[in-house]
């Protein structure tokens, strides 16, 4: 009897963990069988590591998972797409609007009931950690929007994962990079012209070396025994002297009297130079009155003299005597 007991028990113990894990098997293959499950509708243009049983993520919290795939499209479902699309992201007007997406996959994902998925709300196909698979999240739904009812459609977007990153960084380096060759070569030659510049004997070097020179003769020049301060220094001498002793003072008085003594002599020598001009005028016009005497008259003395100034000289003409006339052969006959 106790041997058939634990047999029952054991049989009991079997079934009971056949059936714990069927239940198990059940609720992960089919989570709606035992909670309220909705399904969306969610559209990408490239569906590429999404598989059917990745997880669907609220807010990063798992609330379902993905059930099928769809790819391609029919047009009217490319038509709901774009609608679903300009629901959640009004074009904007402007002159140039920015052209709609085109989406070629449709991934059907069951979440629960119970998720708060409003109509607005954004859907993100996103990689879990730097290796992980891809998973779907729905965020930043608005509470005014209402919430979306089973079968209701999205606009997903895709978030590059590391291989597409890391060709848009390409794309955004490649520029900056170009630029930064380009300022590498600019800066060469930057530095090939300071090396012409800096040269031994670039004009630059010369120069500094004419500069050095002409400050070590500065500096001699400017030396205290150097020529220019003795000379300086005899300049200081002389002025101190002669503003010390009044020379200079009477240097002018000197140079004064002697102005008026040359002016008085130049009075003086007026009559002279009057006699010479006379004489220089009968040389031009009359040279033989120096031998042989004329009978040219000159005036008469003033009968009251002028009183001479006091060192002066003053010149008298006087009258010559009127030559007398030679005789002739016939008035020396008549004579006797």
């Amino acid at each position: 009897m106790r041997l058939e007991r634990n047999e029952i028990l054991t049989g009991l113990l079997v079934i009971g963990t056949i059936g714990v894990i069927a239940f198990l098997l059940v609720l992960l293959g089919a989570p709606g069988l035992f909670r309220p499950l909705v399904t969306y509708k969610v559209y990408f243009d490239n569906a590429a590591g999404i598989k059917p049983g990745a997880v669907v993520m609220l807010a990063g919290r798992k609330i379902g998972q993905v059930q099928k795939l769809y790819s391609p499209l029919t047009s009217a479902e490319e038509k709901q797409a774009q609608q679903a699309a300009a629901a959640i992201h009004p074009p904007e007007a402007s002159a140039s609007p920015t052209p709609s997406p085109r989406f070629e996959v449709r991934v059907d994902v069951q979440v629960d009931k119970n998720a708060r998925i409003y109509r607005d709300a954004r859907v993100q196909m996103m990689q879990r950690g730097l290796l992980g698979d891809m998973a779907i999240d729905f965020t930043q739904g608005t509470q005014e929007s209402g919430r979306s009812k089973s079968g209701g459609s999205f606009a997903g977007e895709r978030t590059p994962d590391l291989g597409e990153a890391a060709a848009k960084m390409l794309e955004v380096i490649k520029p900056v990079a170009a630029e930064a060759t380009n300022t590498m070569k600019d800066l060469q030659q930057t530095a090939d012209n300071l090396n012409h510049l800096t040269d031994q004997n670039s004009e630059l070097n010369l120069a500094l070396t004419q500069f050095k020179t002409f400050g070590e003769h500065l500096s001699d020049l400017t030396a205290p025994d150097s020529a220019l301060t003795y000379s300086l220094a005899n300049i200081e001498k002389i002025s101190t002297s002669l503003t010390d002793n009044d020379n200079i003072e009477v240097t002018l008085r000197n140079l004064r009297n002697l102005s008026e003594k040359l002016k008085l002599a130049i009075t003086d020598l007026e009559p002279a130079g009057e006699n010479i001009k006379q004489f220089s005028q009968t040389v031009k016009t009359q040279p033989w009155r120096l031998i042989w005497p004329t009978t040219v008259k000159y005036p008469e003395a003033s009968p009251t003299p002028a009183v001479a100034r006091e060192g002066t000289i003053t010149v008298r003409k006087t009258a010559r005597a009127k030559p007398r006339p030679r005789a002739t052969p016939n008035t020396r006959t008549s004579s006797r």
